[in-house]
């Protein structure tokens, strides 16, 4: 079972000064738009390649780049699948859990979700064989993410709202770039990588709860 690693000082940091840079949305908002019940836990499925996912009864049937969003499940076991197989999470009333499924299996993260109202969760998954990867913001000139090992995963927030590029990095190596990726105040956004080798993809998608 993969675990969260703590967010290092650095994030913090970086967050303070984005912040000067950022841009106002009209539609603010994300993953607390309503209240969330706090006997809840939340769950999702991230299955790069997949079509399909459902968590417990929910059925999602046009993933976006293999995200589903989370659903509110009450505590216990919860059942997962996704194009490529089953799995399960034994979820706690209140914690966010991706559980990643891939030919090889499934495995689970404690996601960290900021509450904070004036600020966004960026979340990284290294799904390379990469030993670690970095998310470098060109706009300011520092990492957001730093040292996330090969099938794991950091989060980080960001105060927002915000607008950057984003690299991702091996070393000083330049992996894969995403442009205007958009951070939305108690929102979230996930970044996952994947690929072999060299030939390496990312894709952000927006972290949501299924109302």
């Amino acid at each position: 079972m993969m675990t969260k690693t703590p967010i290092r000082f650095a994030a913090a940091s970086l967050a303070a000064s984005l912040a000067f840079s950022a841009t106002a949305f009209a539609d603010d908002g994300g993953l607390y738009e309503k209240p969330l019940d706090p006997n809840s836990a939340f769950v999702r499925v991230i299955a790069p390649g997949a079509t399909t996912a459902s968590v417990q009864d929910s059925a999602f049937n046009q993933l976006e780049d293999g995200v589903s969003p989370y659903v509110a499940v009450a505590p216990g076991d919860i059942p997962v699948s996704s194009t490529f197989g089953e799995g399960s999470v034994k979820a706690s009333a209140g914690k966010f859990y991706s559980v990643v499924v891939t030919k090889n299996g499934a495995t689970t993260v404690v996601d960290d979700m900021t509450k904070n109202p004036s600020k966004a969760t960026l979340s990284l998954y290294n799904l390379t064989e990469k030993a670690a990867i970095d998310l470098f913001v060109p706009q300011a000139g520092a990492e957001a993410v730093s040292d996330v090992d090969s099938g794991g995963s950091k989060s980080v927030a960001l105060r927002a709202p915000l607008a950057v590029d984003l690299v991702v990095r091996d070393g000083d190596k330049d992996l894969a770039k995403l442009d205007r990726v958009e951070f939305k105040r108690l929102a979230g956004v996930t970044i996952v990588v994947t690929g072999e080798g060299d030939k390496v993809d990312a894709v952000a998608v927006p972290s949501t709860i299924a109302r």
